[in-house]
């Protein structure tokens, strides 16, 4: 089984807490390779899939430790690196917020991508799909893949909003707040609206689990409860297994139930 993730490449780099103005505390802190596109190609590949990231790095130690773990895991990188921009950044803080940087991701490209997209499945972050700078490259990839399931994650409920999500994939992935603002519905009306564009459904209710729908079908499944940990990746490996498990033939209930495992797993990892 094999997939390609296309999106955000980033460092990730999470703190325990957030000073007060003016403060200086001691912490814990952790920094780690991520980003949508590097979190769902990892979770594909703890899930037995190839998996390869096609993305926009800088020409810096931070796009080096991106390349570095992508070899570690096993996972094939197609990182072109830019000569100006830096490597993107995203800084958590445990107490609430996120600071991000897009960096190089804001100039990723079409000449970025290779000229042929085979796998089985793609998946392609509204990061880079709803934003100017990458919106070009995310849609190329969706017009150059050859296979049969091809997904967007629609990322954010602020870049959902609005958005033009017909863009030929057959799978779209939606927290409840993302569904909600695109579609102004519930999750379950959402997800059967939704349906209406795309072969498949499917809306992320956190601790709740998700559901979703395929023509007359729906399903739900709910994960075994974890303590979030992580504030990122959740999501990402829950889009990335959810899309590998039904691209090798499992039924949305099986696919929603790995799914679920996997976005728990990636919670409580931090």
């Amino acid at each position: 089984m094999q997939l390609i993730a296309v999106g955000d490449v980033l460092v990730d780099v999470v703190c325990d807490r957030m000073p007060e103005p003016g403060q200086r505390v001691h912490g814990s802190t952790s920094l780690r390779a991520g980003g949508s596109a590097v979190n769902a190609a990892l979770a594909a590949a703890d899930a037995g899939a190839d998996a390869t990231v096609c993305g926009r790095i800088g020409g810096d130690p931070a796009g080096d430790l991106i390349v570095a773990t992508l070899e570690a895991r096993g996972v094939r990188g197609e990182l072109a690196r830019d000569a100006e921009l830096p490597t993107g950044v995203a800084v958590s803080f445990r107490d609430g917020g996120v600071v991000a940087d897009r960096g190089a991701n804001a100039s990723f490209s079409p000449s970025d991508l290779p000229t042929r997209l085979q796998a089985d499945a793609l998946l392609v972050s509204g990061f880079a799909l709803l934003q100017d700078g990458s919106r070009e490259a995310a849609q190329t990839a969706l017009d150059r893949f050859e296979g049969a399931w091809s997904a967007v994650d629609l990322a954010s409920p602020k870049l959902a909003a609005g958005a033009e999500v017909d863009v030929g994939a057959t799978v779209v992935l939606a927290t409840a707040a993302e569904a909600k603002a695109l579609t102004r519905l519930d999750p379950e009306p959402a997800a059967r609206e939704l349906a209406m564009v795309f072969a498949v459904a499917c809306v992320k209710l956190g601790a709740d689990g998700a559901i979703a729908v395929r023509g007359n079908d729906f399903e739900r499944a709910r994960p075994v409860p974890v303590a979030r940990t992580s504030p990122f990746g959740a999501g990402d490996a829950f889009a990335a297994v959810f899309l590998v498990r039904l691209a090798g033939g499992d039924g949305l209930r099986t696919a929603l139930e790995h799914a679920c495992a996997a976005g728990a797993r990636a919670a409580g990892s931090g």
